[in-house]
């Protein structure tokens, strides 16, 4: 098994941070996509988000854990060369102004190599840890 983690500050309180990113069901707050790119059916802890990407590929993601600044998901069925894949977004105060979002994964890779694999998967956080940098910078 391969894991993957990227951690990143933000110039936001941890509140401000996990009120943008902590409802699992609603990646377009920080995403910028349409609301229809990501659809809950369910509640709390098995509850299933369909996202639909850019290039028209879907993922389906079931909400494994739920806590304070936290969540763990699965991904249940994607085009994307992974098994086994469950990750962890959690946000933690740095200070009164700022907060780290810790994005990991856990993973077995499907043809690729667990190094390579690890590149694509933090790749992918960033390009989405960008989307939320985005959508910060332009709500002030």
């Amino acid at each position: 098994m391969a894991s993957a983690k990227v951690v990143h500050q933000f110039d936001l309180p941890a509140s401000q941070l996990w009120a943008l990113l902590g409802d699992f069901g609603d990646t377009g707050k920080w995403s910028g996509r349409p609301a229809a790119a990501c659809v809950q059916e369910g509640d709390g802890i098995g509850a299933l988000r369909t996202l639909t990407l850019v290039d028209g590929g879907v993922i389906v993601d079931r909400l494994e854990a739920q806590g304070d600044y936290f969540y763990t998901y699965s991904i249940v069925s994607s085009p994307l060369p992974v098994s086994a894949y469950r990750a962890t977004m959690a946000v933690s105060p740095v200070d009164s102004s700022s907060s780290q979002l810790t994005w990991s994964g856990d993973f077995e890779p499907i043809g690729m190599s667990d190094a390579e694999a690890i590149i694509f998967w933090e790749s992918i956080y960033r390009m989405g840890i960008a989307m939320m940098e985005r959508t910060i910078r332009c709500a002030t």
